[in-house]
């Protein structure tokens, strides 16, 4: 199993890299340079890609050896995936001899029989590639490989330049190679990689837009400890941030922002629920509070000239409106182009980084008391059905003369119902989906309702907003809040009605 971690650096910062003190201090021997050729098999119906796998061969240092990887997962921003290696004579697989290699215990030593499999494979890529090695030792028997790999990818007459870092555990376990990261960081611009060499060279293949990655299910063991469970939904949240990194750097559809700020929003909500047992740094809080700010102004804006105003247009044909729409979508292009930047900064690759860091060292064990850490290594049951009762307890609170409440109130009781929702959400595993199921399209339903009324609130003070810089559009916008401010006592009898139709659905655990 090879775990590693994998940073994009700029060939200008190459240098600095090779000239850094941290290689000093901790490279065990000088590095080693390497001259790579490596060449991707795969069927005409690309058999490997379809099962999440890459064959290749590889010539360096005068040998030839083939690599079959499988099962790639980026879990909390760290690569793993299984690895066979066996050498062969010359530049083609020799698919009898990894199947060797791989052993009964895996479904490779059943597929790779197939005779004719042999035959299909042919080159789909490749990539040539000056690599610079170091090994590294941070003591107690904590050691991992650094390599610099400067090329290309090349299919055809595409060529996609190269220039990356990979961090790979040898021995121990990721802090030491995270915390190394990080010192890096302070001295090197570096943005985090999620794509493997192997699948850049499939997007070669076949182009396409970013993929929109939305919250994945979270799956966990009734004999998890809540430590253990909140490892393992955090990186699930993550997993949806970093999924969304390169749809909202390249900023062509909205709805990445909108996936990217739910990723954090759900994370954030995670980090709520266990802050008593493993409380969050307080810069580090800073830092997720500086992304969701980023996020939110283009998200907000987007929600006003893509969903509101388009709605009003749709009802009232008035020639007020378009101009204000068009002035609202220039706002909110301009704010996406300031959340790109930021999800492309130093900043924000250091705050991924120390988040990680965070979670797979269990950090919060250093200053934890015997009984947080007691809680902590217990199973993850009690937990549970304790974590949603306080839920369903707080929007009972806020729920509380709710025809009557003012934006102020539904707005604290939307953010009690949207916690409720992802908690039930990351617990759902440990319960009957015939109790999950109803209770969740109920707590959606009133979400919906809470979130359109915190939509026109937001809208109308953009919009006052949009007014005091363009006077021009001062009186659309007092047309568009009167319209919005019409709707809102139909809106408020519906979300009446759906918070007492949640009431009657029993509540997991």
């Amino acid at each position: 199993m090879e775990i590693e971690l994998k940073l994009l650096i700029e060939p200008a910062h190459a240098q600095a890299l090779r000239d850094h003190p941290l290689l000093t201090k901790h490279a065990s021997a000088t590095p080693t340079l390497h001259q790579m050729h490596t060449t991707y098999f795969d069927t005409p119906d690309l058999y490997f890609s379809r099962h999440r796998a890459a064959l290749r061969v590889r010539h360096a240092d005068n040998a030839w050896v083939q690599t079959l990887k499988d099962g790639n997962q980026v879990q909390g921003g760290l690569h793993s995936r299984n690895e066979w290696e066996t050498e062969v004579d010359a530049g083609t697989p020799d698919l009898e001899a990894l199947r060797e290699a791989v052993g009964h215990g895996s479904p490779w030593f059943e597929r790779l029989a197939d005779t004719a499999l042999q035959e299909a494979i042919a080159p789909v890529f490749s990539n040539r590639i000056d690599r610079t090695a170091w090994l590294l030792d941070f003591g107690e028997g904590q050691r991992a490989e650094l390599v610099l790999d400067q090329g290309e990818l090349r299919r055809g007459e595409q060529r996609e330049a190269i220039s990356e870092i990979e961090l790979e555990v040898k021995s121990g376990d990721a802090a030491p190679l995270l915390d190394f990261a990080l010192a890096l960081l302070q001295d090197i611009p570096l943005r985090l990689g999620n794509a493997s060499k192997s699948a850049r060279g499939y997007a070669m293949m076949h182009p396409a837009p970013p993929p929109l990655v939305k919250a994945g299910p979270v799956e966990l063991a009734v004999g998890m400890t809540v430590e253990q469970a909140l490892q393992a939904i955090a990186g699930n949240c993550i997993a949806q941030l970093q999924g969304n990194e390169a749809g909202v750097m390249q900023g062509g559809d909205p709805e990445h922002v909108h996936q990217m700020r739910v990723g954090l929003r759900r994370l954030r909500s995670l980090l709520k629920m266990f802050e008593e047992l493993a409380p969050l740094p307080a810069r580090l809080d800073q830092e997720l509070r500086w992304l969701g700010d980023e996020l939110g102004a283009a998200r907000d804006w987007e929600v006003l000239a893509g969903d509101t105003l388009s709605d009003l247009m749709h009802e009232q044909n008035d020639a007020l409106l378009p101009p204000l729409q068009q002035a609202a979508q220039a706002q909110a292009d301009s704010n996406r182009a300031r959340a790109a930047q930021a999800v492309g900064s130093t900043r924000y690759a250091r705050l991924l980084l120390k988040l990680i860091a965070w979670l797979h060292g269990a950090r919060w064990q250093r200053d934890a008391s015997p009984e947080q850490r007691e809680a902590l290594s217990a199973p993850v049951g009690r937990f549970a059905r304790r974590a949603l009762k306080q839920g369903e307890r707080r929007m009972k609170r806020r729920a509380r003369n709710l025809a009557h409440a003012d934006a102020p109130t539904r707005h604290r009781l939307r953010i009690a119902a949207k916690r409720m929702r992802y908690a039930t959400e990351f617990l759902s595993s440990l319960y009957p989906q015939r109790q999950v199921r109803p209770f969740v399209r109920a707590l959606t339903a009133l979400q919906d309702s809470l979130g359109g009324l915190n939509d026109a609130a937001v809208a109308q003070g953009l919009l006052r907003e949009l007014a005091q810089r363009q006077p021009a559009q001062g009186l659309a916008a007092g047309y568009a809040c009167g319209l919005m401010q019409a709707r809102e006592p139909e809106a408020l009898r519906r979300l009446c009605k759906r918070w007492k139709k949640l009431r009657r659905v029993p509540q997991p655990g």
